[in-house]
């Protein structure tokens, strides 16, 4: 059997869970549930499905879109935090079970842009917008669109190449992080899949592209005269190709296009996309096993469907290997998994009046950038480590920095939080009875919250014994807890009774938070 062939076993939770966390930010049994029912086949179908574009973020102020001015925002700085917040409202919308977001995050990650440093919210959400569009297309016409990207020209220097003083910055980035990869570095300057001679080649051809400081911020623009019309020869690494210099208004697209295509036609490049999307979506280490039967007919798949991603997800994400048991619960959530799945797994709804959404949504990413993960503002140009710094990958997200913030939060969801904005905090009475077919039975209590805050991992029999006992009974006898909820249930208004129940069920809820397994997924 191959490890590409389709799913066979059985479509439960279990596997339902792990495709809805891996594809999505959500996490809780309802979508769990639908996934299930749709089966296999019908939940990667509604997961790939195109969606319609997001309305574009608003002003709070005005209520008013800023993101198509022609003029540049005064007072910039908060109107980049607001396309940051528009993105995470994105991430946290229940209405669907879609796979864009989580695609969106990971072609941010790959082509990586920083918004302080592109200083201009109007191109931070135009670039956001171009990975969101081409997300699920075609990745050559997704790379072309991020080459003349204004907020890419912009942060990665392209803006400033030209024929008199050429820039290298993007020619390189384009090669060593974005298409095919160094290869080992074979003699100095020489780096198996390409060389430094090829860099400012590429330069070469990248030269005259120019962002419209005054005009339409989704859109940069071509100037000839500042374009190197001569020939471009590349290395052997490429097979010698010399790409034709142009002349005119049309050259800028004309050898771009020629670069890409040299570029893809290198079977190396399929192999560098797709190893990205199995650690983003599988796991981090790739052995010679998984190189050869999953990473390799997937690259292969991948040129022969002209590098659509969609045919290659679909095959992934209907495959044996992708259901193993190994590779269920073997992430650490990032912090964006761990927000996000946090409040949908709380079923907390998101502000309808926009003060109170930007409120909520500024906290949140203030949180994110705390756990180190800022988006649209990763560390450098290589995106955030977690998903390249070997060997730990994935454990950098948990450091004695970010662990006890991920505390913090999970605590102040409970007992509140100077965190978050006060309307959420988790009413647990409430929250165990939607959860638990019955909350005062102790067993089928932990059970019913291990399924939903902890599917991915399932505890022992010792750990949960140890959670009935020693935190719900604090070292009292199990067989209590069930007068307890039944007073409670008796008279919901009276405050003794009432708050013996809660105060159990806040320090159940808070341990289970801060157990290793609910930092999986």
């Amino acid at each position: 059997m191959s490890a590409l062939d389709r799913y066979t076993g059985p479509w439960d939770a279990r596997r339902a869970g792990h495709l809805l966390r891996r594809t999505t930010f959500l996490s809780s049994k309802r979508f769990v549930e639908q996934l299930v029912q749709r089966g296999l086949d019908g939940a990667v179908e509604e997961l790939l499905a195109d969606r319609p574009v997001p309305d574009p973020p608003l002003d709070p102020a005005t209520g008013q879109t800023w993101v198509n001015s022609t003029t540049p925002m005064q007072g910039d700085a908060q109107y980049r935090l607001a396309v940051k917040g528009w993105w995470l409202e994105q991430m946290l919308r229940t209405d669907r079970i879609s796979i864009i977001e989580k695609l969106t995050l990971l072609w941010h990650n790959y082509f990586a842009t920083e918004a302080d440093t592109i200083a201009d919210s109007r191109y931070q959400y135009h670039h956001n917008q171009k990975l969101r569009r081409y997300a699920l297309g075609n990745l050559k016409e997704l790379t072309y669109q991020v080459t003349i990207d204004p907020g890419m020209l912009r942060y990665l220097n392209g803006d400033q190449n030209t024929a008199q003083k050429p820039n290298e910055n993007y020619a390189r980035e384009l090669q060593e992080l974005f298409t095919i990869g160094k290869g080992p570095e074979r003699a100095p300057g020489d780096y198996t899949n390409y060389t430094e001679h090829d860099v400012q080649q590429a330069a070469r051809v990248l030269t005259g592209w120019r962002v419209q400081r005054i005009g339409d911020p989704s859109t940069s623009i071509f100037n000839p005269t500042l374009h190197d019309k001569g020939d471009k020869q590349f290395s052997a690494a490429y097979g010698n190709t010399v790409i034709r210099g142009r002349s005119g208004a049309t050259a800028g697209q004309e050898e771009l296009s020629d670069l890409l295509e040299m570029i893809f036609s290198q079977e190396e490049t399929a192999r560098f996309f797709v190893r990205k999307i199995y650690r983003w979506f599988v796991f981090y280490q790739i052995d010679q096993q998984t190189e050869r039967e999953v990473i390799e007919p997937l690259a292969v798949l991948l040129r022969q469907s002209n590098f659509e991603i969609k045919p290659v997800l679909e095959v992934l994400l209907k495959s044996q290997h992708f259901y193993d048991d190994q590779n269920i619960g073997a992430m650490i959530k990032s912090p964006l998994d761990f927000l996000c799945m946090l409040f949908t797994t709380a079923g907390f709804p998101l502000p309808t009046d926009q003060q109170s959404k930007t409120q909520l949504l500024n906290a949140l990413v203030g949180i994110a950038a705390a756990l180190q993960q800022n988006p649209m503002d990763p560390p450098s140009v290589a995106g955030w480590p977690a998903y390249y710094q070997t060997p730990d990958y994935y454990r950098l997200w948990i450091n004695s920095a970010t662990l006890p913030t991920r505390y913090s939060v999970t605590d102040g969801i409970i007992f509140g939080s100077r965190l978050l904005p006060r309307q959420y905090i988790l009413d647990v009475l409430a929250y165990a009875e939607q959860v638990s077919s019955n909350p005062g039975d102790y067993a089928q209590l932990i059970r019913d919250l291990e399924q939903e805050l902890l599917p991915a991992y399932p505890l022992t029999d010792q750990q949960r014994d140890d959670l009935a006992r020693n935190v719900l009974m604090a070292g009292g006898q199990v067989y209590e807890w069930a007068q307890i909820w039944a007073a409670y249930k008796a008279n919901p208004t009276d405050p003794s009774a009432r708050g013996a129940a809660k105060q159990r069920l806040q320090n159940l809820l808070r341990s289970m938070f801060r157990l290793a397994e609910f930092q999986l997924m």
